[in-house]
């Protein structure tokens, strides 16, 4: 029989963390599940500790990658093709949850069905699983601030006033989904390129096609650790991170949500970052922001600017 949910753990050098993973995984509460383990070539010893569950009766694949396949979202594809289950949780290998994690979600979603997305709040943690802060802080500049409760809404409007402004769905472990609404183009090679905010573009596009729903249980545990992909400090991530933002605001753009503000504010980030000259090369347009001129943009930043 197929499970109802398919449980993916793509890991990447993150033994240290992996056991904890797998322990909150296999102990949940709700127990009708598939784990399909996935490593990107990992050099840490975590190929060992996932082979060594391939007799586990929950486990349906263990895939190690001989060459570093160079995007996590590379490994989301190839988890989610191999899915038998109508639900998806894609578990990463650095954060865990409580062990009533999949019994509160499933059960929300079978007592919403126009429900497809579905998540529920976070905590952050660091490397030693020390808690550092709940996530509510991090939507309270929406006013109202929707996710101080339970809530569902219409995807459409979700993506319109909350995922084109920033990725209020912080983390992919927060996260359960029904398979069925995902498209076939959703992995494109846009998507599959990116290194930081694939998770921002996935939720967008699967958000389009249903009803969005969201927990205030604080249920999943967020790991902070130097390693983490989000830590983009130096100019040259910080500029390929604001790249990708790009083709985001151009998809939601084409879609016919666009977020004006939020447009504005992206081309601030990346003003800030070049030369002002720069932003007269014809190759800035490359990037996919939009078909707003130069003048347009210079015109709208000094007015929010001053």
């Amino acid at each position: 029989m197929r499970p109802v949910v398919s449980i993916i753990i793509p890991n990447y050098n993150h033994k240290p963390f992996l056991q904890q993973r797998l322990d909150t995984v296999f102990s949940q509460t709700y127990q009708d599940f598939e784990v399909i383990l996935l490593d990107d070539a990992s050099t840490d010893g975590s190929e060992t500790l996932l082979n060594s569950y391939k007799n586990h009766p929950k486990v349906s694949h263990v895939i190690i990658n001989k060459e570093n396949s160079g995007s996590p979202f590379k490994q989301w594809e190839k988890g989610l093709k191999l899915a038998q289950g109508d639900f998806v949780w894609i578990a990463e290998s650095d954060d865990y949850c409580e062990l009533d994690f999949l019994e509160h979600m499933i059960g929300f979603m079978s007592r919403n069905t126009s429900i497809g997305l579905l998540y529920c709040q976070t905590t952050d943690v660091d490397k030693d699983g020390i808690m550092l802060q709940n996530r509510i802080n991090y939507t309270s500049t929406f006013k109202p601030n929707l996710w101080k409760d339970d809530f569902s809404i219409e995807g459409l409007e979700f993506v319109s006033k909350y995922l084109s402004v920033k990725n209020v769905i912080p983390n992919a472990s927060a996260v359960v989904f029904r398979k069925k609404y995902m498209q076939a183009t959703i992995f494109s090679e846009d998507l599959l390129n990116m290194r930081m905010c694939g998770d921002w573009f996935f939720w967008t596009q699967l958000a389009l096609n249903t009803n969005v729903g969201f927990l205030a249980k604080s249920m999943n545990y967020f790991r902070n650790h130097e390693s983490i992909s989000r830590n983009h400090l130096d100019l040259k991530t910080k500029k390929e991170r604001l790249l990708e933002e790009g083709i985001i605001q151009y998809y939601i753009k084409k879609e016919g949500l666009n977020n004006h503000v939020a447009e504005i504010e992206l081309y601030k980030k990346w003003f800030v970052l070049h030369s002002f000259f720069l932003i007269f090369n014809p190759a800035f347009y490359n990037i996919k922001f939009s078909e707003t001129s130069t003048f347009s943009f210079l015109k709208h930043y000094f007015k929010f600017k001053f």
